[in-house]
């Protein structure tokens, strides 16, 4: 197994930092997969775990390209990667999960067949070893517009914003690279890409295993007890610079978009109150205004959820009383 002769078709690359206990898993799941022309690019973003130790009998691997950096933003050693990139298309591995053996081969098949700029599929998740639940699973072929499928994104019905589990043209990293002054790199470029592609093309069969742990970046999705302000703070703001660029790129779907903020706020208010988390009381009162400033415009919006009612009785009831 390795790369062919020629440039690779797909790079991946995979971002780690002081994970020795998953990196491995990591690696190997790229090394076995049962397409062979990709490169694999392995960055240690500054690890104090000798990554190159952990992984040495399998640098020796053609396919794999090791590039050691000094400790920087996630969005800093992507964009790196990206640098190093040689092939026509982009895969992005988490470095605490794993892919399944012919999730490159699927995913390439799938924008090669509809010429599509973004390919995507279903995934697993597991907890401490263990299978959880499946994820954004689907039976139908979707090819959609970039509006359809930010409006998709968005829903998080049938994919999610984490780059994981989508193949890219790399030509997309040429209109946008990644945040370095994020944390959360993903939720502030993602849209971004799907706006720009021709079309995406996704089928939701599993080839790809997400592992949520103790020491997850985005732990906090799995558990609302681990809200903290500066986290709040800085998806307030993404999500605010989301709604202003979307609106001016993708003006067909305004109302939409104008819609999946307000979505996103009530949802924030009802875990920091149902959490009681007192040391985001800064963060309800924001979400309290703007949500008053809505009034009841969404009230009727056919995007609304049955949930995001009881959602709204809480909030009003808060509220009230605050």
């Amino acid at each position: 197994m390795g790369m062919a002769a020629d440039l690779p078709k797909i790079s991946v690359i995979i971002l780690t930092y002081n994970r020795p206990q998953f990196i491995r898993r990591s690696v190997a799941s790229i090394l076995g997969q049962d397409f062979s022309g990709f490169e694999l690019i392995l960055i240690d973003n500054g690890s104090k775990d000798n990554v190159d130790r952990v992984c040495a009998d399998m640098l020796d691997n053609d396919a794999i390209r090791f590039i050691r950096r000094e400790d920087s933003s996630i969005g800093a050693g992507r964009n790196a990667g990206l640098d190093a990139a040689r092939g026509e298309y982009i895969a992005f591995i988490d470095d605490d999960d794993y892919a399944y053996p012919d999730m490159l081969s699927f995913l390439y098949k799938l924008a090669e067949a509809h010429g599509a700029d973004i390919s995507f599929c279903g995934s697993d998740k597991e907890a401490a070893g263990v299978a959880v639940q499946p994820q954004f699973l689907f039976d139908e072929l979707l090819v959609l517009t970039p509006e359809d499928a930010v409006i998709e994104l968005l829903e998080r019905r049938l994919l999610n914003l984490a780059t994981p589990t989508k193949l890219f043209k790399k030509k997309l990293f040429e209109r946008e690279r990644f945040r370095e002054d994020r944390r959360y790199d993903d939720i502030s470029t993602t849209y971004k890409l799907f706006a720009f592609a021709n079309k995406i093309a996704g089928h939701g069969i599993p080839k790809y295993c997400f592992n949520r742990h103790d020491g997850n970046n985005s732990g906090f999705t799995d558990n609302d007890k681990k809200l903290a302000p500066a986290q709040l703070e800085e998806y307030f703001i993404t999500y605010r610079e989301r709604t202003a660029w979307l609106l001016e790129k993708l003006p067909a779907i305004s109302e939409y978009i104008r819609y999946s903020e307000w979505s996103f706020l009530l949802s924030m208010y009802r875990k920091i109150v149902t959490n009681n988390l007192e040391n985001c009381e800064e963060q309800r009162k924001y979400c309290d205004v703007h949500l008053s400033e809505a009034g009841g415009r969404y009230l009727k919006s056919p995007w609304i959820k049955p949930f995001e009612f009881d959602y709204l009785k809480l909030y009003q009831e808060t509220s009230e009383s605050k």
